[in-house]
């Protein structure tokens, strides 16, 4: 019997803007109650352009409905594809900041901001050289590791430290085209086991597509590869057991060039995707971010699939338990 999640609902959370997306969602951590969840992404006029701030927004886990909500922004910087993490004692936000400099050119660099309550927020801290992209970021202990991808380099490279300081290069060219022979890495998420055992599902955009899953153990400086043989764009991914994860990301139906946002359960033994769901999206569309809690799996998004707009949706699914069985 084939495996899958029913949608219990879908609401839109992101008010009426030209462009909400780049979504990610995390447990709050501040709320002792345990009934809301925290989202963050950016508003901006449209995909590529210099005016995005971020928004983030204290979710009602049972309505949807935003109990409070917080835009940062900075002058003459468009702040891209904001991330969560928490330490045990922070919770931490990287934003990807393009600020125009004279000439026309953008300068680009890492930028991170850190809240002790949710509710309110630290100034920025600058943690990259320009030109890198961290795009995820995952704690193990005292240490936080990320995938820093540069597409003329057609290079992935993974970073350690801590993002509210500084990150520094751990592991150079873990993923590259030169080694491996597939170009174009780029956006990852990394996960750890108790054993502190990686793993990561990483983007390609070049020949194939085809995305990769990526093992290491400590110190993390030796990675074995696995191509998945599909596209996965903004892939996110949260682990049920040692061996079973939810992933979801952008998917792309090649023949017709149709675009969506999917939810698969990936075996780690087998080496296999199974399809759970496809949430209602289309066009421009992609980049969750996942919380697990029970038999609930709350998925955010963005989709501009009913009025060509791109807006933030919040989705809540059941059937989690029966995944593991």
């Amino acid at each position: 019997m084939n495996k899958s999640l029913k949608i219990l609902g879908v609401r839109r959370i992101s008010k009426p803007a030209s462009h909400c997306a780049f979504t990610d969602l995390i447990a709050n951590p501040f709320d002792e109650s345990q009934s809301t969840l925290l989202c963050c992404y950016r508003q901006a006029t449209n995909h590529v352009s210099a005016d995005g701030v971020v928004v983030v927004m204290t979710i009602d886990k049972d309505s949807f409905k935003v109990r409070r909500k917080t835009v940062l922004s900075e002058n003459n910087a468009d702040l891209r594809d904001p991330k969560f993490s928490s330490n045990g004692n922070r919770l931490i936000l990287t934003v990807y900041a393009k600020t125009q400099i004279e000439g026309g050119q953008a300068q680009t660099q890492m930028q991170s901001y850190f809240s002790t309550t949710g509710q309110s927020w630290s100034g920025k801290n600058s943690f990259g050289k320009n030109g890198w992209w961290l795009w995820n970021h995952d704690w193990f202990g005292s240490e936080a590791y990320g995938f820093a991808y540069n597409q003329s380099s057609n290079t992935l490279s993974l970073y350690k430290g801590d993002p509210t300081r500084t990150m520094l290069l751990h592991k150079n060219a873990a993923f590259c085209l030169n080694k491996q022979g597939k170009g174009y890495p780029n956006e990852s998420t990394i996960l750890f086991d108790d054993e502190g055992n990686a793993s990561v599902f990483l983007r390609r955009d070049a020949d194939t597509f085809s995305a990769q899953f990526g093992t290491s153990k400590p110190p993390y400086t030796k990675w074995n590869w696995h191509d998945l043989g599909i596209y996965i764009g903004g892939p996110a991914t949260v682990a049920l057991n040692e061996n079973l994860y939810i992933v979801a990301g952008r998917h792309v139906d090649w023949s017709s060039h149709q675009f969506t946002t999917k939810i698969w359960l990936f075996n780690s033994k087998t080496k296999t995707l199974s399809e759970l769901q496809t949430l209602p999206s289309g066009g421009d569309t992609s980049y969750p971010g996942l919380v697990i809690e029970g038999d609930n799996l709350y998925v955010s998004y963005y989709s501009s699939h009913i009025d060509n707009e791109a807006r933030v949706y919040m989705a809540c699914l059941t059937g989690i338990s029966e995944l593991t069985n």
